[in-house]
């Protein structure tokens, strides 16, 4: 969705019917009309992987019909209050909304959703505040890890070290997991580590 291509996901918990948003980068009508299927105070979280603006300007809106709360790492909670902090004024200048968070996490806090339990890791890069969450077998993550490459690390808060240090440990982890990135398509940690060549430069 949005101007750049941005990957916006519902993650529901069967159990218990609640959902959460991950990184709703824009309003669109079927993100709208998804929304007005689900019961009142069926989206506990909007989850965000950072706070770039093609990640973030949906988010008023989709706390406006769910009364979800915003969750998002304390060292990205500035870009939901300043354009130029989540880089919305080089793109689109007054168009983004400001809202508060309303949880900061960090490295290795753990969020329940009914039944599932996302663990939230700390993997900075592409911002200073970037993350992943895992759930099970699944990592939503981000601009960190892409179908065979990552996210630039360029812009302000950026480093391609930290993006290293990052990559590694989702490398590390144990067996198999499906990914699903902020951009293009989704992938497994098994195909990264032998296709993604910033992978496997740290083998």
């Amino acid at each position: 969705m949005g101007m750049i291509g941005e990957n916006c996901y519902a993650l529901t918990d069967e159990e218990s019917g609640l959902t959460a948003i991950v990184d709703p980068g824009a309003m669109t009508e079927e993100l709208r009309d998804f929304l007005r299927t689900l019961p009142a105070g069926a989206v506990p979280y909007i989850l965000l992987t950072h706070g770039h603006f093609d990640h973030i300007l949906g988010v008023p809106e989709v706390r406006r019909m769910t009364g979800a709360q915003i969750v998002i790492h304390e060292l990205d909670a500035p870009c939901l209050e300043d354009e130029r902090e989540s880089l919305a004024d080089q793109e689109c200048p007054g168009v983004q909304e400001y809202v508060p968070a309303d949880i900061l996490v960090r490295e290795g806090d753990e969020i329940a959703l009914g039944s599932l339990t996302l663990q939230v890791m700390h993997t900075p890069g592409h911002t200073r505040g970037g993350v992943c969450y895992r759930c099970g077998d699944v990592i939503f993550s981000g601009d960190t890890l892409f179908c065979h490459t990552c996210g630039r690390t360029d812009f302000p808060g950026g480093s391609m070290e930290e993006m290293l240090g990052s990559l590694r440990r989702l490398a590390a982890l144990e067996g198999d997991c499906t990914v699903y990135p902020g951009h293009n398509r989704e992938t497994t940690l098994s195909e990264e580590r032998v296709r993604n060549r910033y992978m496997r430069k740290l083998s």
